[in-house]
């Protein structure tokens, strides 16, 4: 399809079962789904994707890099992009930044920070805001 450079980042949610150190669901009969995430629409967000491209290799990420920055006006619980006019790039030469604001909870907006902040705490890809500190605003740049 030639879909080029790209990127994206989703809002899922665990189904009910156990879940083993790297992220497969194990059903009831004890067999692995990797399939187990779902998606609810409830937990659609403000969200915003930016794409980098390290054309000349010296392993920094540059405003003129950029490849697009797509900061749609509805809720998302999914976001993606792509840049057809990049093609066959390695996903070393890539970096992608999205934001969740999770604000757009609106009242359970600190139960879900909180919940984010306890399942990716220590996750170096993250950058999320500490408690009590008025943002609702984390980042990932992968």
């Amino acid at each position: 399809m030639n879909l080029g450079a790209g990127a994206e980042t989703g809002i899922y949610q665990v189904k009910d079962g156990e879940i083993d150190e790297y992220g497969n669901y194990i059903m009831e009969n004890g067999e692995y789904s990797y399939l187990y995430a779902e998606v609810n629409r409830e937990y659609s967000v403000d969200m915003t994707l930016e794409l980098y491209h390290d054309s000349n290799g010296d392993g920094i990420f540059s405003d003129d890099e950029q490849l697009y920055k797509h900061e749609p006006d509805e809720l998302q619980w999914w976001i993606t992009g792509f840049d057809p006019l990049v093609q066959n790039v390695k996903a070393e030469d890539l970096q992608a930044v999205t934001t969740i604001d999770f604000s757009s909870f609106g009242e359970n907006k600190d139960i879900m920070l909180d919940s984010f902040r306890e399942f990716n705490a220590g996750e170096v890809e993250w950058d999320i805001p500490e408690k009590d500190s008025g943002s609702y605003i984390v980042t990932l740049t992968w």
